[in-house]
């Protein structure tokens, strides 16, 4: 099966070399690499952080292992990352690629571990991620609808994938070795929407999986399969329902067939990763556009809230029944407090929505869903219009006046697919909640600034420390 999905990619894998990737793409992982040690270093103070440090350090502590970032002390390399990722994921302030996937969590601590444990250099590091987030972005662009509506979660799913790649490029594995790499990795992925919590730890897993696979792969005792995504049955057909591309739930308007020929269509010239966004509010990642836009018009057009009649959020159709309209747990229509109506409420009476780690809008503070005033306005003042074909995470708001008056805004999804220094300017909310204040801030922002300059990540590990 020569030019099959898994041979190709683990070919183009194999070949990626740091002097391949456009100056905008180093970039773009240097900052996704920011937002996610940022993230580590926030989570590290939570709850489930501490847990999942602790837990791993009573099974897996081992001296001469890998290190639990922040904490310092060493683990297995698979019992590593699950703490590293963990970490992350508690604290709410991670990436996000088409709403149901959240790569950062996954293949950041991955290529944190593997760069100590294989000793590899920065610019290794910025390759391996940029093949991974590429390989994530491209097998679940068109088809995450479609996985979510057969009860699994996307981001575990694609997540154990992109993580796959990143661990076998950081070990160092040949085409036959990432073929393997590939070939396992679609036998560990899994995450469903079903549960009491357990979804918790959907990314730390996919983490430890993705790891696992690529550990396994360079045993020598797997060879792989051309077919593992494409072939019937394989990936494909597990987790969308075909393996010939045809979709039953699509983000665009009309499309229930893509040509499975587009998942590599420019591969190698055609960044996806470029396209990733960055969540700044622990809420799901549609709702940021919004509470942006509408702190962005109340300021531009000195909007009163007391003079606002309505306003009209308008936003894709699957975004409204998240997160599939086969599992769907909320309405559109129906406002509740910590959903779609609520936040639009908050930045309207507020004038904006806490950040991870950051200042808080209102006079309740931490305690938001007792801010009386938002909750009157969400059932009174907000609607929330879905648009079957809108752009992902790209709303429209319309603000109508007591008077008669209304103002148009729309959020394009590029303002959200930040650059590094884009994105260092928006981690600035977040200071007030980071561990040593602005210095320490300060710090890892340069160290993962110079990242293609670093001939081990030690100066990374440094400025995590507290």
């Amino acid at each position: 099966m020569a030019g099959s999905l898994s041979r190709t990619f683990a070919q183009w894998g194999a070949n990626l070399k740091y002097d391949d990737l456009p100056p905008q793409v180093v970039d773009k992982v240097k900052a996704l690499l920011l937002h996610m040690l940022t993230s580590v270093a926030i989570g590290a103070a939570t709850e489930d952080g501490k847990h999942a440090v602790e837990h791993v350090l009573h099974e897996e502590s081992r001296p001469d292992g890998a290190t639990i970032l922040v904490d310092g002390r060493r683990a297995t390399r698979i019992g590593a990352t699950f703490a590293n990722a963990e970490m992350m994921h508690a604290s709410s302030l991670i990436d996000s690629y088409r709403m149901l996937t959240h790569p950062g969590p996954v293949l950041i601590p991955i290529a944190m571990v593997n760069a100590e444990l294989e000793h590899r250099t920065g610019k290794d590091v910025i390759t391996a991620l940029a093949a991974g987030y590429e390989f994530l972005f491209r097998l679940c662009d068109d088809f995450i609808p479609s996985t979510a509506a057969r009860g699994f979660r996307p981001g575990p799913i694609y997540g154990t994938m992109g993580g796959a790649m990143t661990a076998g490029k950081l070990m160092g594995l040949d085409e036959g070795g990432l073929l393997a790499t590939i070939g396992l990795a679609t036998h560990l992925a899994g995450g469903l929407f079903s549960g009491g919590g357990e979804q918790g730890i959907h990314e730390p897993n996919a983490a430890r999986q993705g790891m696992f696979a690529a550990v396994m792969a360079r045993t020598g005792a797997f060879k792989g399969s051309d077919g593992s995504l494409d072939g019937d049955p394989g990936f494909y057909q597990a987790f969308t329902g075909s393996s010939t591309g045809k979709l039953s739930w699509s983000f665009k308007d009309n499309t229930f067939q893509v040509d499975p020929a587009t998942i590599t269509e420019g591969l190698g010239t055609r960044y996806k990763v470029l396209d990733a966004m960055f969540r700044m509010y622990p809420t799901s990642g549609y709702n940021q556009p919004v509470i942006d836009l509408i702190v962005e018009m109340k300021q531009q057009h000195k909007i009163e809230t007391d003079d606002i009649e309505l306003v009209d959020v308008q936003m894709n159709h699957l975004e409204t029944n998240y997160p599939t309209p086969e599992f769907s747990r909320m309405s559109a229509y129906q406002p509740e407090v910590g959903q779609k109506h609520w936040y639009a409420a908050h930045a309207a009476v507020n004038g904006g929505f806490p950040v991870v780690a950051g200042r808080t809008f209102g006079p309740t503070g931490a305690d938001l869903r007792a801010d009386q005033k938002v909750i009157d306005f969400m059932h009174n003042h907000v609607r929330v219009t879905p648009i079957w074909g809108k752009e992902m995470f790209g709303p429209s708001v319309i603000i109508r006046m007591k008077d008669g008056r209304a103002f148009f805004g729309d959020y394009p999804y590029r303002r959200l697919a930040w650059d590094f220094d884009q994105l260092v300017t928006r981690l600035q909310d977040c200071v007030p909640g980071y561990p040593g204040g602005q210095a320490a801030f300060d710090r890892l922002v340069e160290a993962v600034r110079s990242t293609e300059q670093l001939s081990s990540l030690d100066a990374l590990h440094a400025a995590l420390k507290p």
